[in-house]
């Protein structure tokens, strides 16, 4: 048994250490609070997707949407309540409780000659009376105001949804370019490191020519200072790799809990599947929940100026009551019941202009949002158009920095022979040494800029978030391609 359990442990340490349990279901991170050591590219945005708190916020303000849809249609239902007086007086006929019940209402038939002095205490001279009531109010027809409202308020529940996938697109967005970085900041680290070497064998052997007047002294100092350059870089690049972690740590919502450094398993991708700008565009204009937000929020602009119109015409309602009427010192009351019942026109005839105010204030809302939807179209097609071309460029730039690793390869190569053959130096065969590094470091740079961009296209063409949320805000529990992603780069 104990051999058993020993043998548990160290499996659990196993996955721990190696973050597989988070790689087999997506679905799982919801529950942990800190991403794994290991980190593919989908669990840092499951994670931030679970875990961001700006996403969050948007998902109240979702919430909150929906409770003013709540309560505009809480109009259309009965309005029940009920309600309790008690009240002391001198009975006397200038001070009779509520002062003649006929005064009070017409459907309340109670008069003092019926009630006596009601409440009426000989010791205190006082009256004493209790009245206790249930009442009821229904709204009959109020010309579409309420419906126009609530219609309105749906819109603009709609509208805060396509802001909750705003962010959740935009959680992506960020939760890649990080990834990518902190890749090509230690593939950077990498050749820099390498570089740092060869300039270090550079200036040594340049000094060792200098002191044996093969070589001049700005030999030497040129050599120093291309050193110094490299150890500036690689400086610069470990220092950086530390600020890419802790934006990619960031990007997924992380604060005290965040890593300071990960094992990434996914790369930048390279590819460029040519896809016509015009489609992106087109789908862009259809999926970009920034569009659709402006879009529901013109209908709910028409909504409620609809409303507010409405309010120029009579609200008609239905009322009922009925409750207890009686005398707290001598126990009499009113049989069989206080009760009363009916129907209220409200019709308004002078507001100082507050309801037309209310109407261009609504009216202004709506051409607002038309205007801002027409925006949101133009910015849209220059987004695609711009991501398209950088994708574009880059494609030609990882061809060309690939053809120049390979040349820089064979240089290498044909250095090499001549070095052995004494035909150069072992600066030029360094030298060499060198730029292939510089070609590397170049390529990888060219390749960052690819996965970026590439990430940026699927950003403003909307099709990266519908692969990690629904329609509604809910994160899946896994990544679901969508059609055109088999034609959209990586």
């Amino acid at each position: 048994m104990n051999l058993h359990r020993i043998l548990f442990l160290i499996t659990l340490i196993v996955l721990e250490c190696s973050g597989f349990a988070w790689a087999a279901d997506p679905a799982s991170q919801k529950n942990l609070d800190r991403p794994p050591k290991v980190l593919g590219l989908n669990d840092a945005i499951f994670f931030g997707l679970t875990h961001h708190p700006k996403i969050f916020m948007f998902r109240h303000q979702v919430q909150k949407a929906k409770a003013a849809v709540q309560i505009a249609n809480a109009h259309f239902l009965p309005n029940v309540g009920a309600g309790a007086l008690f009240g002391a007086g001198e009975p006397g006929v200038g001070n009779r409780p509520f002062n003649n019940a006929y005064a009070y209402s017409g459907f309340l038939p109670v008069t003092y000659g019926v009630l006596g002095p009601y409440g009426h205490n000989a010791n205190l001279s006082m009256a004493q009376t209790a009245m206790a009531s249930l009442g009821v109010t229904q709204l009959l027809y109020d010309f579409g105001k309420y419906e126009h409202l609530t219609r309105s308020r749906k819109e603009l529940t709609k509208a805060s949804v396509d802001n909750l996938l705003t962010r959740d697109a935009w959680v992506i967005l960020q939760v890649k370019e990080a990834y990518y970085h902190v890749i090509l900041d230690r593939k950077l680290i990498e050749v820099y490191q390498k570089n740092l070497e060869q300039r270090q064998m550079v200036r040594d052997l340049t000094r060792s020519l200098y002191r044996a007047n093969y070589k001049s002294r700005l030999d030497y100092d040129l050599a120093v200072v291309d050193l110094e350059k490299a150890k500036a870089l690689l400086v610069n690049e470990q220092n950086d790799l530390e600020s890419q972690i802790a934006r990619l740590n960031e990007a997924m919502g992380l604060g005290k809990k965040s890593r300071k450094n990960y094992r990434l398993k996914d790369r930048a991708p390279d590819n460029f599947v040519p896809v016509p700008l015009e489609e992106l565009i087109s789908t862009g204009i259809q999926k970009r929940p920034e569009l659709l937000s402006t879009t529901h929020r013109y209908h709910a602009g028409v909504e409620k100026t609809a409303s507010e119109k409405a309010k120029h015409y009579p609200y008609i309602s239905a009322f009922g009551n009925y409750g207890y009427l009686g005398n707290m010192v001598t126990g009499q009351s009113y049989s069989p019941g206080l009760w009363t019942g009916g129907a209220m026109i409200n019709v308004p005839i002078y507001t100082g202009g507050m309801i037309r105010g209310m109407v261009a204030r609504a009216r202004e809302a709506t051409l607002t949002s038309q205007y801002h939807e027409q925006d949101w179209r133009i910015r849209i097609r220059l987004q695609v158009t711009q991501a398209y071309d950088r994708v574009r460029a880059d494609a030609a730039d990882i061809v060309a920095y690939t053809k120049a690793v390979k040349e820089a390869k064979l240089a290498l190569l044909l250095a090499n022979k001549k070095y052995e053959a004494n035909l150069i130096s072992i600066v030029q065969l360094t030298l060499a040494e060198v730029y292939l590094l510089d070609a590397e470091a170049s390529l990888a740079i060219a390749e960052y800029h690819m996965g970026v961009d590439q990430a940026a296209l699927r950003f403003t063409t909307g099709i990266d978030y519908p692969e990690y949320v629904t329609m509604t805000g809910q994160v899946r529990d896994s990544r679901v391609k969508t059609s055109l992603d088999s034609r959209i780069p990586q």
